[in-house]
């Protein structure tokens, strides 16, 4: 079977994400629809998937794959074969073969993701409480190595994210103006700082990322509830009795065909709308079943998936508390230190690190809350870039927790 050649081309990391994105929602078109692949292809290709190839040119075997993930090469390389054969058979035994792949991949996320998370809070608090309070006694350095630490779990939270989570599954990327509001981070810093307030930096990043917080959240929300209404939508027009679209109209979820063409709709919630309206314009009702069928099940796996992941919020809040206390013990502990003259210089025992620790605490605190919050973006939307909607809950939760025990611990070395 021949299949498309390949020319060298610059790689696009952001092509790459878009394809690998896209790969099983244009699966899900090309079956749904009654046409030929390619030909539903040059469709559909201005509603979102301009940055492929040409249609023409892949029949040709002429085009340029390169930038493309694996995943969205199979669909198109199945494509390309059922349009020379002629036969849709191929086409749903390829297809069929990656959402097989897609379902492995969910099978292991919940487990995946698990442990991502144990891994990031291995970084943010296990590893700091014990190699932190060591340094801390013993000289300088400390502050480096919390920092490094948590800059590490930071890395692992917003790489892993991106790898471990179902990419398709993700929440779409809101508009980048979105994060305009994190700007007001700087202006609150500087007068938290004037105000001479504990942690200003900390404290700062919960209270500007607020405004952008409750954006995220609406966004969240706003997607998922589109996606339920694309299954609704497919799920209405699949059991109709006569035309679909009759009964669409009459369920008031379109006024019009062009509904389902809309820019609002992304990701999976495009899949169903454009598969429905490929079956609306050319027929092929016996197809909606089948697309009912799948819209229902990755609907069903993001609503588990995000039911299980809630308490990694809990988890996060529950993990800045303990981290903010544990270096409230750490720079109270200095108390013991005063006095221990010449004897606790031949121990190798100082309050270097101590002091260093305290003058460092702040910028820590803040990479930690970054750290929780891009992890539980990532556990959850599988957009580690999401960070901002839970940064005023983790920035807080370690500021306050900070504020408390500082304020607390030093009653314990008296």
């Amino acid at each position: 079977m021949a299949k498309p050649k390949s020319r060298k081309g610059g790689f696009s990391l952001g092509r790459w994400f878009r394809s690998e994105a896209d790969a099983v929602p244009l699966a899900l078109i090309m079956l749904s629809s009654p046409q030929l692949p390619l030909t539903t292809l040059k469709e559909v290709r201005s509603l979102g998937f301009d940055y492929l190839p040409d249609p023409e040119e892949l029949a040709a075997g002429d085009v340029r794959l390169d930038g493309l993930s694996d995943r969205m090469r199979k669909v198109l390389e199945a494509a390309v074969a059922t349009q020379r054969s002629g036969s849709r058979a191929a086409l749903d035994e390829r297809l069929r073969d990656v959402l097989a792949e897609l379902r492995t991949t969910l099978e292991t996320a919940d487990y995946n993701i698990s442990n991502l998370y144990s891994l990031v809070s291995t970084f943010t608090s296990t590893v700091p409480a014990t190699i932190v309070a060591t340094m801390a006694l013993i000289g300088g350095g400390v502050a480096t190595t919390a920092l490094a630490l948590a800059a590490v779990g930071l890395v692992l939270a917003l790489v892993s994210g991106l790898v471990i989570y179902p990419f398709e599954f993700g929440v779409p990327t809101p508009p980048w103006r979105t994060y305009l509001p994190l700007l007001s981070v700087l202006p609150i810093y500087l007068l938290l700082w004037w105000l001479k307030v504990e942690a200003p930096l900390t404290l700062a990043l919960a209270l500007g990322s607020v405004p952008t917080s409750i954006i995220h959240f609406w966004w969240t929300r706003s997607e998922l509830k589109k996606l339920d209404k694309a299954r609704d939508m497919v799920r209405v027009a699949a059991r109709s009795v006569g035309n679909p679209y009759h009964a669409l109209v009459r369920e008031k979820l379109i006024s019009e065909p062009e509904d389902l063409l809309s820019s609002e709709w992304r990701g999976f919630a495009r899949a169903a709308t454009l598969g429905l309206w490929q079956v609306l314009l050319h027929g092929g009702y016996e197809n909606l079943r089948r697309l009912e069928e799948y819209i229902s099940q990755i609907l069903e796996f993001v609503k588990r998936l995000r039911s299980k992941t809630r308490v990694f919020l809990l988890y996060a809040v529950v993990e800045a508390a303990i981290v903010g206390a544990i270096y409230a013990v750490v720079v109270a502990s200095g108390a013991l230190l005063q006095g221990g003259g010449e004897w606790m210089a031949r121990t190798g025992i100082t309050g270097a690190g101590i002091r260093e620790l305290r003058e460092w605490i702040d910028p820590i605190l803040a990479v930690t809350s970054l750290t929780l919050a891009a992890a539980t973006a990532g556990a959850r939307e599988g957009r580690p870039h999401l960070l901002p909607q839970y940064l005023p809950l983790c920035a807080g939760s370690v500021w306050l927790s900070w504020v408390l025990a500082a304020a607390w611990a030093p009653t314990l070395f008296k």
